[in-house]
This record gives C-alpha cells, sequence and structure tokens, in this order.
C-alpha cells in the first residue's frame, strides 16, 4: 500500500477480498429474486450492510495509519496522483480496495490536526531517480523490486527508494526542514510515502 522513506513498506491490505466470497452469494441469490419483492430487498439490504462493513474497516484503517505517519514526525509529503485513472488501469480493484484517495484525504486531514506539514510533491519518474545521487537511472519493470544507482552503488528497495525521492522533492519544494518536538525531547524529522 505505501513506502516511507523510513524503510517502512506496508502490504495492500485486503478489506473487500475478504468479504467478497459473501458479497458473490447474496448476489447470487439475488439475481433469482423477483426485483421488488420484500426477500430482494432484504438481501439488498443485507448486501449494503456488508459494504458498509467493508467501508468501516478500511476507513478505521486509514485513520490508525495516519495517526501512526503523524506521530513524531514534522512533516509529510505525498505524490500527487490521479487516482481517478489510476484506478482504470489493469489492478483497478485492488487500488480501489486501497482506498488511497481516501487515505490521503485522511492523513491530511490528521496532519492538520497534529500540526505537521503536509505537501503533494510531483509524481513523475520517482521510481526512475536515485535519491542519493539524483541521476536519472532509466524506466525498470514492475517485476524488478530493487532499486540499484550505476553511478553512485546506491541500493535499496524500490518503492523506499521512490518514497526517498518523494521526501527530497518536498523539502527542496519547502527550502527548510520542519521539527516538531515530541514529549520524549527527540528532535524528528520528515517522512514520504
Amino acid at each position: 500500500m505505501i513506502a516511507t522513506s523510513d524503510g517502512l513498506v506496508l502490504p495492500r491490505p485486503k478489506f473487500l477480498d475478504k468479504a467478497l466470497r459473501k458479497i458473490q452469494l447474496l448476489q447470487r441469490k439475488l439475481r433469482n429474486k423477483k426485483k421488488g419483492s420484500n426477500k430482494w430487498q432484504q438481501l439488498q439490504h443485507r448486501i449494503a450492510l456488508l459494504h458498509e462493513a467493508v467501508a468501516n474497516k478500511r476507513k478505521e484503517y486509514h485513520f490508525d495509519l495516519a495517526h501512526e505517519l503523524c506521530d513524531g514526525v514534522g512533516m509529510i509529503f505525498v505524490e500527487d496522483i490521479n487516482f481517478g485513472s489510476w484506478s482504470k488501469g489493469l489492478f483497478g480493484k485492488q487500488s480501489l480496495d486501497m482506498g488511497l484517495g481516501q487515505f490521503f484525504n485522511i492523513l491530511e486531514y490528521v496532519c492538520s490536526k497534529t500540526d505537521t506539514y503536509f505537501a503533494k510533491v510531483d509524481k513523475n519518474f520517482t521510481s526512475q531517480i536515485c535519491p542519493s545521487c539524483g541521476t536519472h537511472t532509466g524506466k525498470k519493470d514492475l517485476s524488478v523490486r530493487l532499486h540499484n544507482c550505476s553511478e553512485c552503488g546506491y541500493t535499496a528497495d524500490r518503492d523506499v527508494a521512490a518514497s526517498e525521492v518523494v521526501r527530497n522533492r518536498g523539502l527542496e519544494a519547502v527550502g527548510t526542514t520542519v521539527y516538531k518536538q515530541p514529549s520524549d525531547g527527540v528532535l524528528t524529522g520528515t517522512i514520504a510515502v
């Protein structure tokens, strides 16, 4: 789902996949009912409740993750992604199930409540630029999961390296680093998603 510049990589949570079997069974039963009948309305209501439960789990996860990311950092930078066109691709169902657009909105809200600076940066070529030296390393297939720079020798997970590029772009745009003073007295810096 996300990778941070600190090295945290979170896999895609499967909210809909867990409830999909029940939803499909109910929709199959619904197909055989007369539209508008009492049984049809009862099945529609049960399907709606399952979808609502999935949406509530997703939203709760997003709020928990947003609070975890905002805890102890001064700045958060994210890629400015067009989620409308992204959801029409090969993995449309999976990307819609993640709800990244909703997550970024929640993250921006939580940042405003926790006095954490939030900004969106240019998404272009983030996985093709080395975060260490800034060299354009070229396009990679999705099967290549490791970033290797031939210029400086920097090696990292592809998603972590891309989030480091996002962090660098955000810091360049802001010009200075914002530090947040946590309760334990240790200064903390930035995080990029």
